[in-house]
């Protein structure tokens, strides 16, 4: 893809930076810059991260969630997510980046320029379910990962969510997913007021 500028092709990271606080470059990822005002696209990020570090691997959690609806800086997540396409051990992690070791069937993914990713339904249960296992306070942490989904996704999701049977956690994420939902309708209805 055109129009990317990656460390050290041609520039040195110094050069990058230099154009980034001059305002012509935005930063997409740790090693790659696009022009200022480029509208990223989950296209675009997904071909920004690169191929994944090993194969039959899907981008997943915060990494995807980023594809899908990026984020506020515009910037992905400093630690890359995976998920295994079929449940297996997975030896060795590098630097950077991640794998859970889960199944992803081909109707919870999408290929995205010849690369794996999490649909968006999967992406937020995943998000949510681990939230439900992890997390202090996991309906705050359930309405940050709503906080870019437009309401159409969301209501996919609920949607999708309802047909899901068999899965560690389902009745906890179910009752959090409805009820970060809820809570955020609420709230915009509170502002409209």
């Amino acid at each position: 893809m055109t129009g990317f500028h990656r460390l050290d092709a041609p520039l040195p990271l110094t050069g990058l930076l230099a154009l980034e606080y001059d305002g012509l470059l935005q930063r997409l990822t740790h090693d790659v810059w696009i022009p200022r005002g480029t509208v990223a696209d989950p296209l675009l990020r997904t071909t920004a991260l690169g191929d994944p570090p090993r194969p039959s691997l899907a981008l997943s959690h915060r990494t995807a969630h980023w594809i899908w609806w990026g984020s506020a800086t515009g910037r992905a997540p400093a630690l890359d997510e995976y998920t295994t396409l079929a449940r297996r051990r997975m030896r060795a992690t590098g630097v950077g980046w991640t794998v859970y070791e889960r199944d992803v069937p081909p109707s919870e993914r999408v290929d995205v320029s010849g690369t794996w990713v999490t649909s968006p339904e999967r992406t937020l249960f995943d998000l949510l379910r681990d939230t439900t296992a992890t997390v202090a306070d996991p309906l705050r942490a359930a309405r940050a990962a709503f906080a870019r989904v437009p309401d159409a996704d969301r209501h996919a999701f609920l949607a999708w969510l309802e047909t899901i049977e068999r899965r560690p956690f389902i009745a906890r994420t179910r009752a959090l997913a409805f009820a970060a939902v809820r809570r955020g309708a609420a709230d915009a209805q509170t502002l409209t007021r």
